[in-house]
């Protein structure tokens, strides 16, 4: 208990530091299963598709049984009209509006029943944005509806107006309604299938379907961002946790063991007194274990308490913002409790006996008078007419190799995660003022319901075909265009012209393929899943889109179509087209304010990575400083006798570590880096984008200004502890030395 009370900070530390490094791991691997699990189970029980696709013929209803019978499939017709209204209070918000689900892509129904005639349910992210409440009427131009629930459908987990554009919660809903009220609305409708497997034989379905339909577009739900993305960042989220937590939780506890051996080895004379006493070894070595179960259990058990409540921010944090509104319950990884609980007692117990056993070979009087201390600092600097303030430092950096290496890997850790907030906000600050990097040129792009040949009336012919990647669940997009085209590149991103009798990849598609210029690629076609291999001649700079760049003869090739076929029409201007020949219109410009709105959670993590590594820093900068002054308790005694001042014994023993926070700086800045564009790897696959890690001399100046006043304020916490060592203490230690 007395040692306990004299080196209250010392524990006090510890167990803060267990109790971080325990709530990490079990928060964000908890996380990450509860997300798992909450949208694997809504996909499940609302039968999310597999995929949704667009033929050229039409499939009967009669077909659609025959397949389901003969296939095991559930296939089903989905349509969908889009309004556009400009109601007060809504602003330019498209409403999307389909028919009561029956088959396939089923809503979870809240606060509410399903829609009779004149209701309908809606989206509860777009009604919480303008303040809709079940019962209350919305206008839709000439069209109204009373909300009779809200809703949450399969299909769009992940609201996206369009799957290459971006989330906005004002500006984008669905409503589902009745059949009779659906069929009263004068709108264009879109058309397509969903069909969910419920055995193995997509291939052969597939094939099936291109065969007898042709297929026009393929849309597996692994390559939908509205299922995908969802599905997705659970694993996401585990893998980040699996990556980062467990290092941390490792170099902290390796931090605090390495201290605790430490301690006991400085207190040697008291095991010499112990055996002297007559204690059997075994017996000392257990009363030192107990020193490593106070920060172990208290740390560990309080690490788990909080984090029941930082799961369920977090969960929160990720669902609320990410997905539409679903209906979850939190989920504990037990195997993360697990580990949390009894890693951190285990390793500070074994690291006290080990050192213990290893200190209790030596006999009692060795062990009393603490001889066969390190004296590796006594011939550092020996014949330097160095001032004496500069040997004691460089002699304290030097000859104490182990504690300056736990030095570096504690200010490496505290400005690691310093670093990595201020590198996410100069990415995301890059992508706000340069934009998006995109190779089209164009604004409007039609995608037809037929094959055209030659050059269209109005616009520019492009024909555009799908194709999947094995590992990837990124879909690639393969694009026809005409040599000198106004609105794609001709260059690529090294400035050479392209030829278009070769083939192209884009930054994006380069970075998520992991293929580069000289390359073989192998990609498969949507329809038939026939595989197709081209060698990549460069990369086109574009970090928005997974495309395939070539001359519209070699992609119409590819697709088993004749030459100069196109199915999409482009311009920079709306087109007059006959609505009957058009299957989709894309805009392909971002507002400003969704941008704002997809990155405003950013800002938040950011801010809690600053926070965690100021907090981070202090405690394990004031542990180690901690254990210098401890082990120069003496030295501290004898200046004190011999007239220095307080601020004259901080400079010689406390303030030795300047070299070593700059190089834990230095080290960290690749880590961080490199830890963010781990991070950023699946953006274009769930937001759409590629984000690459940009660092500025400015964030390298603030980042390491906050990591020296996390080092500044662990020394002006410490030098307290130079006003309570006794000058006797050179004594105590003359007399063990008799």
């Amino acid at each position: 208990v007395r040692s306990i009370k004299n080196n209250i900070a010392f524990y006090i530390i510890c167990i803060l530091l267990t109790l971080l490094t325990s709530m990490l791991i079990v928060a964000a691997v908890s996380t990450g299963h509860t997300l798992t699990k909450v949208v694997a189970d809504f996909v499940d029980e609302y039968k999310a598709e597999d995929a949704e696709f667009v033929t050229y013929n039409p499939i009967s209803d009669a077909d659609i049984e025959k397949l389901e019978q003969d296939y095991d499939i559930i296939l089903a017709y989905g349509r969908y009209k889009d309004i556009t209204t400009t109601e007060e209070g809504y602003g330019d918000s498209v409403i999307r509006i389909f028919p009561m689900p029956e088959k396939l892509n089923l809503c979870e129904v809240r606060d509410g029943k399903q829609p009779e005639s004149g209701e309908a349910m809606i989206t509860q992210n777009f009604v919480d944005c303008h303040d809709i409440k079940v019962g209350d009427v919305v206008k839709l131009g000439a069209l109204s509806y009373r909300i009779s629930a809200f809703a949450t459908k399969a299909d769009y987990i992940y609201m996206l107006q369009e799957l290459s554009g971006y989330r906005d919660n004002e500006k984008f809903a669905l409503m589902i309604v009745g059949e009779a009220d659906y069929e009263k609305i004068d709108a264009e409708e879109i058309g397509y299938y969903s069909i969910r497997y419920n055995k193995d034989n997509e291939k052969e379905v597939r094939e099936k379907l291109n065969n007898d339909y042709v297929i026009a577009s393929y849309l597996a739900a692994t390559t939908n961002t509205r299922i995908s993305m969802p599905v997705n960042e659970g694993e996401a989220v585990i893998n980040m946790a699996m990556m980062f937590a467990p290092v941390m939780f490792i170099i902290v506890i390796a931090l605090i063991v390495m201290v605790l051996g430490r301690r006991i080895k400085n207190e040697q004379y008291l095991l010499g007194t112990f055996l002297a006493l007559g204690f059997s070894k075994k017996q000392i070595v257990k009363h030192y274990m107990r020193f490593g179960l106070l920060p172990g259990i208290v740390g560990s058990v309080f690490g788990v308490l909080c984090a029941i409540p930082f799961t369920k921010f977090l969960s929160y944090f990720f669902i609320e913002f990410d997905y539409e509104k679903l209906t979850y319950t939190n989920r504990y990884n037990a195997a993360a409790i697990v580990i949390a609980l009894v890693l951190p007692s285990v390793l500070y117990c074994l690291a006290i006996a080990w050192q213990a056993a290893r200190l209790l070979k030596k006999s009692p009087v060795e062990l009393i008078r603490n001889t066969g201390k390190d004296s590796r600092t006594i011939g550092v600097m020996k014949n330097s007419h160095a001032k004496t303030a500069a040997k004691l430092k460089v002699r304290s950096v030097i000859g104490h190799p182990g504690r300056s290496i736990v030095t570096v890997i504690g200010v490496c850790i505290a400005a690691f995660c310093i670093l990595t907030g201020l590198i996410m906000k100069d990415s995301l600050d890059d992508l706000m003022d340069n934009g998006l990097t995109s190779s089209v040129k164009y604004e409007y792009l039609y995608r037809l319901n037929y094959l055209g040949e030659g050059e269209p009336e109005q616009g520019e012919a492009l024909f555009q075909n799908s194709y999947e990647v094995e590992g990837s669940t990124v879909q690639l997009s393969a694009q026809g265009i005409d040599e000198n085209s106004d609105y794609f590149p001709d260059k690529t991103e090294d400035g050479k012209r392209l030829d278009m009798d070769k083939y192209y990849l884009t930054s994006a598609a380069a970075e998520t393929y992991g293929v580069k210029a000289g390359d073989e690629f192998s990609f498969c076609n949507i329809a038939d899943l026939k595989e197709h291999k081209v060698t990549i001649s460069g990369v086109v700079t574009d970090n928005t889109h997974c495309y395939l760049y070539s001359s519209r003869d070699n992609i119409t090739e590819l697709a088993g179509v004749a030459k100069g076929t196109y199915n999409c029409i482009v311009s920079d201007k709306k087109l007059e087209l006959p609505k009957d020949e058009i299957a989709s219109e894309t805009t392909m410009t971002v507002a400003a304010d969704t941008m704002n709105d997809l990155m405003g959670p950013m800002d938040a993590i950011i801010i809690i990575f600053e926070i965690f590594g100021i907090v981070l820093g202090v405690f394990i900068l004031y542990l180690i400083i901690n254990m210098i002054a401890a082990e120069n308790r003496t030295g501290i005694s004898v200046m004190k006798v011999l007239g220095f001042s307080k601020r004259e014994i901080a400079a010689r023993v406390l303030n030795v570590n300047h070299v070593l926070v700059c190089i834990g700086f230095v080290l960290s800045i690749p880590i961080a880096y490199c830890f963010v564009k781990i991070g950023y790897a699946d953006t274009i696959e769930n937001y759409g984008m590629l984000l690459a890690p940009v660092i500025t001399a400015k964030s390298l100046i603030i980042g390491f200004l906050l990591t020296w006043l996390t080092y500044e304020i662990s020394l002006f916490l410490q030098k307290r502890k130079i006003s309570g060592i006794d000058m006797v203490e050179a004594l105590k230690e003359n007399n063990r030395n008799e």
